[in-house]
């Protein structure tokens, strides 16, 4: 964790000790690539039972994972922030395929809609 160091305060020009600011870190992240699904007025779908994929743009592999009933999906190979970008498959755990979406590279969590 960054821990930042003392700043100067502008009007009498003491120290600030850098303890103050020990639980703060200037770019907090998920540790590992999250995809949310939610309906249309922001409310995450029920995904008991369905999957997504993930997939470089070349088409190789990545990982696959379950949905929560939450609409949550957690990658656990993928770290964030990515370095890369991905084709995003979300199934039904029948193999039907729902949607479709590509994943830009720089983000830690990705949202998504309908």
């Amino acid at each position: 964790m960054a821990i930042r160091p003392p700043q100067t305060l502008k009007s009498t020009g003491r120290k600030v000790p850098a303890t103050r600011y020990r639980n703060v870190s200037p770019t907090q992240t998920f540790s590992r690539f999250t995809v949310i699904w939610a309906r249309n007025d922001g409310v995450p779908f029920i995904t008991t039972g369905f999957f997504a994929v993930l997939r470089r743009t070349n088409g190789s592999f990545v990982q696959a994972a379950n949905f929560d009933s939450f609409g949550t999906v957690r990658f656990d190979n993928v770290r964030t922030p990515t370095n890369q970008p991905y084709i995003l498959r979300t199934f039904r755990d029948d193999g039907t395929l729902f949607r479709v979406r590509s994943v830009p590279a720089g983000v830690s969590s990705f949202v998504v809609i309908g």
